[in-house]
């Protein structure tokens, strides 16, 4: 008999030790036990978190694990309509934080999918919705316009998981959102390419234009100071295209020069050679 209850002991703490595992989150994990009880007690999500260390648990507890660091969470969307109707694609990240302890909370208010089911597409259509307000140009180059659609996007999640937490509680924090630069697929990028072309094309003739004007006064300028200085000096037409003959002359340095003195009236030319 006694041989008996020993056997019998001994299956037991067989049976207890077989039936149990071991969970053990890692450090920046919170784990939550799902008890399924096999004969009595009451089932369902143990409201108090596992952190740190082992814990044993009977066969038919399940458990999941929660990040309580913040994630990222990365969306890619492609086709978003700007205000030109211009389809651009981008790479959105929204960071989420699981407050410390509330795993438990989450898990029964809202699954393990509850980033998919209740977060994602709520964020990606806010995301479209900022974004179809702008320019292609803006999207692309300018970062107060990026910053701006980030802070709104931020501000809406924030409202949008306070709405939710009226009814049950949601326990995410929105740390940050970073919307990417647009990314243009290959005809847009070619058409902005162009465009960029033709607004450098216009700048430039505007510039030799511009040029071509300054030169125009200053000779216009330069003239009406001739023709003061020939008035002033008392000088003739012909004087006065002597002396600036000899200004050429003057300024040539090293240089063959062939001068005819008095055009009108003579067929003398002379070579000077400084």
């Amino acid at each position: 008999m006694k041989h008996f209850i020993k056997l019998f002991l001994a299956l037991i703490v067989c049976v207890a030790v077989s039936s149990c595992h071991g969970v053990r989150p890692e450090a920046d994990e919170e784990a939550v036990l799902i008890k399924k009880p096999w004969f009595f007690g009451h089932g369902g999500v143990d409201m108090e978190p596992v952190n740190t260390g082992l814990t044993w648990c009977f066969w038919s507890t399940s458990s999941e694990s929660f990040k309580i660091t913040p994630v990222r969470y990365e969306e890619t969307l492609d086709d978003i309509i700007s205000n030109e109707n211009t389809p651009l694609d981008f790479k959105t990240q929204i960071i989420l934080r699981i407050k410390k302890g509330k795993s438990p909370v989450l898990l029964q208010n809202y699954g393990v999918n509850w980033y998919e089911n209740n977060v994602k597409e709520v964020y990606n259509n806010l995301t479209r919705h900022y974004v179809s307000q702008y320019s292609p140009f803006d999207l692309t180059s300018n970062r107060e316009v990026v910053a701006h659609i980030d802070s709104c996007v931020k501000a809406d999640m924030i409202r949008y998981i306070d709405r939710l937490s009226v009814e049950k509680e949601f326990p995410i924090v929105v740390e940050n959102v970073i919307t990417g630069r647009a990314i243009p697929n290959a005809a847009q990028l070619k058409e902005m390419n162009n465009t960029a072309a033709q607004i450098q094309a216009k700048q430039t003739q505007e510039r030799r234009y511009e040029t071509e004007v300054a030169r125009e006064q200053a000779e216009r300028q330069r003239a009406v100071s001739d023709k003061a200085y020939q008035r002033e000096m008392g000088l003739t037409a012909e004087q006065f295209i002597s002396l600036k003959a000899w200004d050429v002359i003057n300024s040539k340095q090293g240089a063959n020069i062939d001068v005819l003195f008095d055009g009108g009236a003579s067929s003398t030319m002379w070579n000077i050679k400084r």
